[in-house]
């Protein structure tokens, strides 16, 4: 492993994994010195019982759930933080537990931000009004769909994103009885997003022992248990496999950044309002294609953690980045078995490609072309790899 000169990385956030992990709940707000914490979830979760399986972890403590705020759809909206953040004051609460991914975690943020600086509006904060102090206690019990930026200083709330290091989730509690999935179609977007991001973390140009740290376990578990889990979407070992990854990723995300896959996908998806997992779904397989057809250099690393310890000690030295592209690829293959083959099957006007790979090509800040995103976009959409 290379040491780089210099290189920054903050350690957030604190994973509690394992068995019985939810009933975990009562210590970890305890530490916070909290014992009122307000629930919000979707009306999806809800349903499906685990809100009440979120309750039962409480049941032998002192602690009192000040509140239950399930209208989450998939959309974080100010409304509906305000309400949250109104219901939290009245009811005296004095911690956040989101039980969810993507907008309800979003929501949970801005609800923190809005209840603990006591705001009506996040306005100030997108003009670039720094947080004045510490949030209030905000717990992340992940379940459903992941956005990718669950574990990062990031939030994005109608459509627009405020980032600061006091947005970080204190603790991820991740429980097999949570993370198992509903639904194929959910897992498969949601590990599109951890592939891009662990993927995206481990190659970047400077690597940092850190990041390794999250991104090669990411991937590692991601190469074990994707394909058990798009067979069984509700096997619970696999389904918390693959929620472990997906912290890992979106932690070593935020001491990296985006890369190709993740600011080309972003584009499209604005453009054509197929969310962003699908959008990386489909791009993958055709980027690192690209990728391997350019003949980009790759650590070894990468090899390391998609081959395994044997198979990689059984490699020749000068193989094993090659591999790794080979590997990663065939994983992002993997994929399409559940989501759509190409961007044409999802009715993506062709015309639309050309001004999307300009918008990536700007958003990218120079680290890739138009050329090179209009050429992935092209084979993208006919399904040409």
């Amino acid at each position: 492993m290379q040491i780089p000169d210099s290189y920054e990385f903050l350690l957030y956030p604190k994973i509690v994994s394992g068995r019985c992990a939810l009933e975990n709940l009562p210590t970890e707000l305890d530490g916070h010195n909290a014992q009122k914490p307000l629930v919000i979830t979707s009306q999806a979760l809800a349903r499906s019982g685990r809100t009440k399986a979120l309750i039962k972890a409480f049941y032998d403590s002192a602690v009192v759930i000040g509140a239950i705020f399930d209208p989450v759809l998939d959309y974080a909206g100010i409304s509906q933080a305000r309400q949250a953040a109104r219901l939290f004051g009245n009811r005296g609460c004095d911690a956040i537990i989101a039980l969810g991914g993507g907008p309800v975690v979003a929501l949970a943020k801005a609800v923190n931000l809005l209840a603990s600086e006591k705001r009506e509006t996040l306005q100030p904060y997108y003009d670039g009004t720094p947080i004045a102090g510490p949030l209030k206690p905000l717990i992340v019990v992940p379940s459903g769909p992941t956005d990718g930026q669950e574990a990062t200083p990031a939030m994005t709330v109608d459509n627009r994103t405020i980032v600061s290091d006091s947005l970080y989730p204190g603790v991820f509690v991740l429980d097999g009885r949570m993370t198992s999935a509903d639904d194929g179609r959910d897992l498969a977007e949601s590990a599109a997003i951890t592939l891009a991001q662990a993927f995206t973390a481990l190659t970047m140009a400077r690597p940092s022992p850190m990041v390794d740290a999250l991104a090669h376990p990411a991937l590692a578990l991601l190469a074990q248990y994707l394909a058990p889990a798009l067979r069984r979407p509700a096997d619970k070992t696999a389904g918390l496999a693959l929620a472990n990854a997906a912290v890992m990723a979106s932690a070593a995300s935020a001491n990296t950044g985006p890369g190709l896959f993740q600011v080309l996908a972003a584009a499209l998806a604005d453009a054509t309002g197929i969310c962003l997992g699908t959008c990386l779904g489909i791009l993958l397989p055709f980027g690192m294609a690209a990728l391997q057809k350019a003949d980009q250099p790759v650590r070894d690393e990468l090899c390391l953690c998609l081959a395994g310890t044997e198979r990689y000690s059984a490699m020749a030295a000068p193989d094993r980045p090659v591999r790794g592209l080979e590997l990663a690829a065939a994983l992002a293959r993997e994929l399409q078995a559940v989501l759509p083959a190409s961007l044409k099957a999802m009715r993506v006007q062709h015309y639309l490609l050309e001004p999307v790979a300009r918008t990536a090509a700007e958003k990218g800040a120079g680290g890739f072309t138009a050329d090179e995103c209009r050429a992935i976009l092209t084979r993208a959409w006919e399904a040409n790899a």
